[in-house]
């Protein structure tokens, strides 16, 4: 009887150690989780946030300047690249007189997502510059996301997404409005951009039709806008954009003159290496959607 009832308590005692040790490993495992969560969150939180175990793009260079982050796929590049045109980041108003420059801030989202699930990676002009005549190197698939005039919604609607692809924007300012009281963009604004990777060119000083301009002013419109935003903003601003897409041959030469790279228009097609003072661009407009974005690219050879 004795050793019954010592053999169920040593039996007992065996199930309370094998209980206590159970216990101890589940809270080591706790402990390592949570651990592991912790630094998880530290990381994601310096990297920009998110549950993702993707990394977060590396920090862009000032200003698109410099070679893009290593996206693994780097190689020498000569052919041509689509550059997209947009205009206004936001909703447009009701009676607005050019409804299609307005693409609304969702419908820009879900476009450069669907860039991106395409294989597409955002670069500047002047990374492409690099590749095309320096021995630079650019991803498989390269894409340049321009702007024109200077509004509000490409900092406040576009800078956040494009910062959370890794992607630069170009910003082809108006030199003469970017600053100015009741302007879209303030100089902090554009310094802000230029910090989160954005270029910044030059759209002329007051948006004149260059093709229709001679002489002192179209030289300042030139060659003084590119001046002035050096100046403001330390940047070299090496592309210009011709107003309205006109340009004529003695615009083209006033350009060239001023030390520009190179420049863009609204003829409709690929940017190439042959054509720097008029490379092309595809017009986003505001009923084009992800859908109508895709086709523009497919008709434009990309």
């Amino acid at each position: 009887m004795e050793d019954a009832i010592r053999r169920r308590r040593r039996l007992r005692h065996l199930q309370e150690r094998r209980r206590r040790a159970a216990i101890r490993r589940r809270n080591a495992l706790f402990a390592a989780a949570l651990a592991s969560a912790v630094i998880g969150a530290i990381v994601g939180s310096g990297a920009g946030g998110g549950t993702s175990p993707v990394a977060r793009p590396a920090r862009l260079a000032r200003g698109g300047l410099g070679p893009p982050p290593d996206t693994g796929d780097l190689a020498p590049f000569k052919g041509p690249v689509p550059v997209l045109m947009y205009h206004v980041i936001d909703d447009a108003p009701a009676g607005a007189s050019y409804p299609e420059l307005f693409v609304g801030p969702r419908t820009f989202d879900r476009q450069m997502e669907a860039l991106e699930r395409q294989g597409y990676v955002g670069v500047s002009l002047n990374q492409v510059y690099d590749a095309w005549f320096r021995d630079g190197e650019l991803p498989g698939k390269p894409v340049v996301i321009s702007f024109d005039d200077g509004y509000r919604g490409q900092y406040v609607y576009a800078r956040p997404e494009l910062r959370k692809l890794g992607w630069p924007g170009v910003l082809s300012a108006i030199a003469g409005r970017i600053g100015r009281p009741g302007a879209e963009l303030s100089n902090a604004m554009v310094e802000r951009l230029i910090a989160s990777g954005w270029e910044l060119d030059s759209h002329t000083i007051n948006h004149v039709d260059v093709s229709k301009t001679r002489g002192a002013q179209l030289r300042d419109e030139v060659a003084g806008s590119r001046k002035m935003l050096q100046k403001r903003f330390h940047q070299p601003v090496n592309f210009f954009c011709y107003p309205s897409g006109h340009y004529d041959g003695k615009a083209v030469r006033e350009v060239q003159d001023a030390g520009y790279l190179g420049a863009t228009t609204t003829n409709t097609g690929l940017a190439s290496k042959n054509e720097m003072y008029k490379l092309k661009r595809i017009r986003v407009e505001g009923s084009d959607g992800v859908s109508g974005l895709e086709r523009k690219l497919r008709n434009a050879g990309a």
